[in-house]
């Protein structure tokens, strides 16, 4: 099955070992060093996956990301500016599930110079990018590799196309141990105030919103903080959104 032209025996044999260790992964950690164990076949400088909800239209509803080593910066721009409204890359990889290449999706879907410049700013300019979804049609994955190191050839595809497979599962698996095993840390009013900070509201919108005092919406502001461990309203936003306890829309 992998021996042909474009691998070599030594490619083989590091997939075959590669698709062994991710029968054994059992969480983030596990997939991370997974991602990382890639390095021995490909090269790349970037690493992000993630498993999505999707609705009845193939649109995505909510993520549970798993950062391999993106820059947390891009995430926070990313969220806070609400650039998966412009993402062509990921609409298309939730409504073909195959591989792409960036730039030929950005040529394609007319990507906005807005989401190409935040990009760029960090060296995100190039990548592939490949997903699965589940049988039923309402989840799918994501897996993502970009920076300059990447060799755009065959070779790469090739070994995405067999590889991706089988981090999907893994990705679902530990996404559905954490369902199980996990409460989410915010209440249901948090959440609420959460979702109206990702739009960008004030305290004071917020009360005026669900017709509670100032003081209380920021008393729920510094609850969600400290449950999600962190210390400003942009990057409740962000961690909440990797987490998967907030939808994108």
């Amino acid at each position: 099955m992998f021996f042909n032209k474009l691998l070599s025996k030594r490619d083989a044999i590091s997939l075959l070992e590669l698709i062994h260790t991710s029968l054994l992964c059992s969480n983030e950690e596990d997939f991370k060093g997974l991602v990382n164990k890639l390095h021995e076949v490909i090269s790349y400088d970037f690493a992000i996956s993630g498993l999505a909800k999707t609705d009845n239209y193939g649109n995505v509803v909510s993520y549970k990301i798993i950062n391999v080593n993106y820059p947390a910066e891009w995430l926070d721009v990313y969220t806070s500016k609400n650039l998966y409204d412009i993402d062509s890359v990921v609409k298309e990889n939730f409504t073909n599930f195959r591989l792409q290449r960036w730039t030929d999706t950005f040529r394609k879907c007319l990507t906005p110079k807005e989401f190409l410049s935040h990009a760029g700013d960090f060296g995100l300019q190039d990548g592939f990018t490949h997903g699965q979804k589940n049988p039923a049609g309402n989840r799918g994955s994501i897996f993502t590799l970009s920076g300059n190191s990447i060799e755009f050839n065959n070779r790469t595809e090739m070994i995405l196309e067999l590889v991706v497979p089988h981090f999907h599962q893994v990705i679902t698996r530990i996404t559905d141990q954490q369902s199980r095993n996990n409460i989410s840390p915010l209440s249901k009013r948090e959440i609420e105030v959460l979702n109206w900070l990702r739009q960008g509201k004030s305290s004071w919108d917020i009360s005026m919103i669900l017709r509670i005092s100032e003081r209380t919406v920021n008393f729920h502001v510094n609850n969600i903080k400290r449950k999600l461990d962190v210390v400003s309203r942009l990057q409740a936003v962000s961690v909440a959104f990797q987490q998967g306890l907030i939808d994108i829309e």
